[in-house]
């Protein structure tokens, strides 16, 4: 059952709204790294619809993750977290590494499979600069912006990424960054929602104004508001 609607605000602008919390999200993406020689992971991450006029920019929230180290299993998974997710009559976008020819045909097996028996098939969209040489730059770049401690712009609702961040000394992040599953899901996701942005305009009323600023003060306070897991 999905926790997550679509609705539209009064200035025409969508937005997804979590029915547990009330949350509002400018959009919601998945993230997915392939198993290989570690574990497979996966994120299911959302950006606020309003920026923090402070920070001027949008915090980020990483609402789910999962580890497999079976590509089915993991695919499985990620279709469940998708379904949980996403609004009625439609699903989020996963984004990921389409450029290892194995794993796509793997890909195409598990959906032929689905298919066959009446199953929805799980799509992955390419992730951003993917196939750009410059890729391991691009997202070392990215993983440190948002993840360097004291940032509080990216937060995790009881995942062990931060504890998983925290391990790893930023030398092993520049040399590998997409050889660690946790963080490819990760910038795959960051990747696309740190470029969002409303397609309407950004006028909002002073209720709302005030609402967004008691929310952020309390994430400033230490006392976020409380996130579904």
């Amino acid at each position: 059952m999905s926790i997550v609607e679509k609705r539209i605000y009064g200035d025409g602008e969508p937005y997804y709204c979590s029915t547990e919390t009330t949350e509002k999200y400018g959009e919601i993406v998945g993230g997915l790294a392939w198993p290989e020689e570690k574990d497979g992971f996966l994120v299911i991450a959302a950006v606020d619809l309003f920026e923090n006029i402070d920070f001027e920019a949008r915090h980020i929230w990483i609402l789910a993750e999962a580890s497999e180290s079976n590509v089915d299993d993991l695919l499985i998974h990620a279709l469940a977290l998708q379904k949980r997710f996403s609004p009625f009559m439609e699903s989020i976008r996963f984004y990921g590494d389409t450029t290892s020819l194995a794993m796509i045909e793997h890909l195409d097996q598990f959906n032929r499979s689905r298919r066959s028996r009446g199953l929805n098939a799980f799509y992955l969209t390419e992730a951003i600069q993917v196939k750009n040489p410059q890729k391991i730059e691009f997202y070392t770049s990215l993983i440190r912006k948002y993840a360097q401690p004291g940032k509080k712009i990216l937060h995790f609702c009881d995942t062990f990424l931060p504890a998983y961040l925290a391990g790893l000394s930023p030398d092993v992040i520049a040399k590998g960054v997409l050889d660690h599953p946790p963080l490819a899901a990760l910038g795959y996701a960051l990747a696309v929602l740190s470029t969002w942005k409303p397609r309407k305009g950004t006028k909002r009323s002073e209720k709302i104004e005030t609402e967004v600023l008691a929310k952020y003060e309390r994430v400033l306070n230490g006392n976020p508001v409380e996130e579904m897991t």
